[in-house]
């Protein structure tokens, strides 16, 4: 976007007297304010940055560019060049704002994170890498959960520096986090695009990668350990806000992509993490998972898709499916339902909920299901061998829809 003082912002250092012009306000309303997206709120962000300003339902602040509407803190960094900047810039103008001890080497983790981060068709990203955050093509039907993978990520960064006041949290200086949903949604670059659903399951699958984790209390300082209880009453209750900021090069995102299909609006169940990591690793790193898919229900499928070979033709309707895991598991209804959409996101199981009308478009032999209800879904098989039937069903048909076929085949 185009912001009148980029410029001036980008080169603050020898441009004082005009950026302090900008940034001219009440030290009153802004001493007591210990994050970034705080102060933005509280100042005049569309005269630093060189824009309209306009403040939401929810009393936030947008800055408004043709057409469109930015969150402050992205449009505030884009304008200063990188967070690294935000300890200078802020020690110079706010002052009032008492950095944590942290704080610089908190920005400098965020901003080398933020580089990392592939864009476009990147060539040396990993084969993992392009598969969670790169699209395709217009036609990659993941296209919009990896477009919020790569925000999400971009957030939790973000999230390290956004806290300028207050105590360190890790004895590693810059990586603890407090992390949650709402803070997330603060820092996205696209909020209007997320639900807290998809946040929640993007976090936990950023965790199976290792880019973040739970803070295990030997990581943490006294301010940290501090954080992960609260008193709920008069009952003490476990907080899991707190995480240690890992880096992006670092993390096997390769756990994800070969185990899990990216679909954000289902959760990942804590057994499958067990299977993933044993019962150890997730007790301690995944408290905050329960319920969910079991051994029972996943080897019911498993089973299935054996007795089923690789075909291209639906394997029951997710109704039935739902019938199933209700009566193995005892649980009611909506619960069935969700843990089918569960069972159809790991991958080693290849399955995945369609409608009718979508599967008979995608090249799917719907054979003895023509007379169900068009609203009512079928599981159908992803596997690669499956794929291939439907293509060349589809061969010579419809050129988008074998572009499409294609960015499911992995």
């Amino acid at each position: 976007m185009g912001y009148k003082n980029k410029e001036l912002l980008a080169n603050w250092a020898n441009n004082i007297d005009k950026v302090a012009e900008l940034t001219k306000h009440s030290t009153t309303r802004t001493a007591k304010k210990s994050r970034l997206n705080e102060l933005l709120n509280t100042v005049s962000s569309g005269k630093i940055v060189g824009a309209k300003e306009r403040k939401e339902l929810n009393g936030k602040k947008v800055i408004l560019t043709s057409n469109s509407k930015a969150n402050p803190v992205i449009a505030f960094l884009e304008c200063l060049g990188s967070p690294t900047q935000l300890p200078a810039f802020l020690k110079m103008f706010y002052p009032e704002m008492l950095q944590r001890e942290d704080y610089q080497q908190a920005c400098e983790i965020a901003t080398s994170n933020i580089l990392k981060m592939p864009s476009g068709r990147c060539s040396g990203a990993s084969k993992a890498v392009k598969s969670l955050f790169i699209p395709i093509n217009k036609y990659d039907p993941w296209r919009d959960d990896k477009k919020l993978m790569a925000d999400v990520w971009q957030a939790v960064n973000l999230i390290a520096a956004n806290q300028v006041t207050g105590h360190q949290l890790s004895k590693e200086p810059g990586r603890g986090i407090y992390v949650t949903k709402d803070l997330i949604m603060d820092m996205l670059e696209h909020p209007e695009k997320a639900t807290k659903t998809k946040i929640a399951n993007v976090l936990v699958l950023m965790r199976v990668a290792g880019v973040i984790h739970l803070a295990q209390p030997d990581e943490l300082t006294d301010a940290g350990f501090k954080l992960t209880q609260f008193n709920n009453g008069s009952k003490l209750v476990k907080s899991h806000h707190v995480y240690i900021l890992g880096d992006f090069n670092a993390a096997d995102w390769n756990l994800v992509a070969a185990n899990f299909n990216l679909n954000l609006n289902t959760p990942t169940s804590k057994e499958m993490l067990i299977q993933l990591f044993g019962q150890e690793v997730a007790r301690d790193y995944f408290p905050d998972l329960s319920g969910g898919i079991g051994k029972t229900e996943i080897n019911f499928f498993m089973n299935l898709k054996a007795q089923k070979g690789y075909t291209n033709e639906p394997v029951m309707t997710a109704k039935a499916a739902a019938d199933t895991i209700s009566s193995l598991a005892s649980i009611k209804d909506r619960a069935s339902r969700q843990w089918v959409d569960q069972i159809c996101n790991v991958k080693p199981v290849e399955m995945e909920k369609m409608s009718k009308s979508e599967a008979k478009r995608l090249g799917y032999l719907i054979g003895g299901y023509k007379d169900i209800k068009p609203a009512e879904k079928l599981i159908v098989p992803t596997t690669a061998s499956a794929l291939r039937l439907c293509l060349e069903k589809l061969a010579g048909k419809n050129e988008q829809l074998v572009k499409e076929l294609k960015a499911r085949i992995k």
